[in-house]
């Protein structure tokens, strides 16, 4: 995907003034050109921020919108009990940035870190519905980085990447009757493409729910096992641009 890059603007949006809560869980994602940090605290989402790309790649930006929001809380780096972190699939600079700072928060604190799916938090809030969730973000080059999930949040298909069609085509075959639900921005890119695959089935999530959300990602991260920081990686499903030309050369 294109180059993201925070922070051109930040909106911050302050939404508990309560006491603090523990477990004090920060999550950050940049696997797209709108990325966000949450803070969760116990089990309310007390503030979060929106990163928008400008052309440029500084991660120090990440960190100081995070100073900000600690600060909205009365909270220190030392507060927080939890860090979690995008995977992607996504922007490999992106989610290189997002991990890069997560870890090294991590490290520096030595507070426990978790890895979570941009796709799976992308499909996480329409969970637990009777339609299954097809989510799919758009990798360009006519691809999309997608995932079909049950009704529970099983992986009916893992995340992967292919054209729209032909991911269109196994979710058609996978559940061949009966509703779906599919969210994201490679779902609006092709929404053509999935309209003639899910005729007269398909229902699509509303605009708004079509960004990764870290505040998602903390909820969900707060749930999760705890990863080795010295071996998480990004979820690289296609080689990147600096691979590619270099392998070209050989």
């Amino acid at each position: 995907m294109g180059l993201f890059v925070p922070i051109k603007t930040s909106r911050l949006a302050v939404i508990s003034k309560t006491a603090v809560q523990r477990p004090v869980v920060l999550a950050c994602d940049t696997s797209t050109k709108v990325g966000s940090i949450a803070l969760l605290e116990g089990d309310v989402i007390t503030a979060e921020s929106m990163l928008l790309s400008d052309g440029n790649s500084h991660s120090r930006r990440i960190l100081d919108d995070i100073a900000h929001m600690l600060q909205s809380r009365k909270l220190t780096p030392a507060d927080i009990d939890l860090i979690v972190s995008s995977v992607g699939p996504g922007s490999f600079t992106g989610v290189r940035i997002a991990m890069a700072s997560m870890k090294g928060l991590a490290l520096s604190l030595n507070r426990p870190i978790v890895g979570v799916s941009s796709l799976l938090a992308l499909a996480t809030p329409h969970l637990g519905k009777t339609a299954p969730v097809m989510a799919a973000l758009d990798a360009k080059k006519n691809e999309v980085y997608a995932a079909f999930y049950d009704s529970s949040g099983n992986e009916l298909i893992a995340p992967t990447i292919s054209s729209p069609n032909e991911f269109a085509n196994q979710v058609a075959s996978i559940c061949p009757t009966g509703p779906v639900l599919a969210v994201g921005e490679g779902i609006t890119a092709w929404r053509q493409a999935f309209l003639a695959a899910l005729p007269e089935r398909i229902t699509f999530a509303a605009a708004h729910e079509n960004y990764v959300k870290a505040a998602v990602m903390a909820v969900l991260g707060s749930k999760l096992p705890h990863a080795d920081v010295a071996t998480l990686e990004p979820m690289y499903l296609r080689r990147s641009e600096a691979e590619i030309k270099l392998q070209k050369k050989r």
